[in-house]
C-alpha cells in the first residue's frame, strides 16, 4: 500500500496591518480630543427634578458664585468675538494699550469658556451678546449659596433686555435615596 499524504492547506491572515491602523487610529482619536478647560470658579448647583437639557451651543452663560462674583461665558467664537470687538477692545485702547496687545488679548479671549464681570457691566454685556446673536439662549448659573439678591440682579437685567425665557442650570435630584 502507498502511503498518500495529506496537506493542510489554511489561509494565515496577517493581523499586523489591522493592528496598525487600530493604533492609528487611536492616536488620531488621542491627538484630536478637544478636553474641556477648567471653569474659572467652583459653582455647586442646586438640585431639582427637571431632566431639561441645557443647549449645547448658542448660549450666554451668566454664572454667579458663592461669593456674589459674576462671570459670563458666551459658547460660540464669533460671539465671543463681537463681544471683545464691541465692550473689552474699545476699553483697552482708551486705555493705551499697545495694537499688538489688543491682539493679544483678543486671541486669549477667543479661547475662554467664561470671563469675569462686575455687577454694573452685567448689562452692557448681555445687551451687546443679544445684538450680535438674536438666536443666543441666556443661562444662568448659580451656586446655592450665593444671595438671592445677587441671582435677581441677572433676571433683572434679563427683563431690561426683553429677555424673558432663559434656562437655570440645576443638578437632577436622585429619587429614592
Amino acid at each position: 500500500m502507498s502511503k498518500i499524504k495529506s496537506k493542510r492547506i489554511g489561509f494565515r491572515i496577517d493581523m499586523t496591518p489591522m493592528v496598525d491602523v487600530a493604533f492609528l487610529l487611536l492616536t488620531f482619536f488621542m491627538l484630536t480630543t478637544k478636553f474641556r478647560p477648567p471653569e474659572p470658579v467652583k459653582v455647586d448647583i442646586p438640585s431639582s427634578h427637571s431632566e431639561q437639557k441645557v443647549p449645547e451651543s448658542g448660549i450666554l452663560t451668566v454664572t454667579i458664585s458663592g461669593d456674589n462674583a459674576y462671570f459670563m461665558g458666551v459658547s460660540s467664537q464669533p460671539d465671543r468675538v463681537a463681544l471683545f470687538e464691541r465692550v473689552i477692545g474699545p476699553k483697552l485702547k482708551a486705555s493705551g494699550a499697545d495694537p499688538a496687545a489688543v491682539e493679544d488679548s483678543l486671541q486669549h479671549f477667543k479661547l475662554a469658556e467664561s470671563f469675569p464681570v462686575d455687577r454694573g457691566e452685567i448689562e452692557r454685556f448681555v445687551m451687546t451678546a443679544r445684538v450680535s446673536n438674536q438666536k443666543i439662549r441666556p443661562v444662568v448659573k448659580a451656586d446655592m449659596s450665593a444671595d438671592f439678591e445677587a441671582v435677581d440682579h441677572v433676571l433683572k437685567v434679563f427683563k431690561e433686555s426683553n429677555i424673558l425665557t432663559f434656562n437655570l442650570v440645576t443638578a437632577l435630584e436622585k429619587e429614592g435615596g
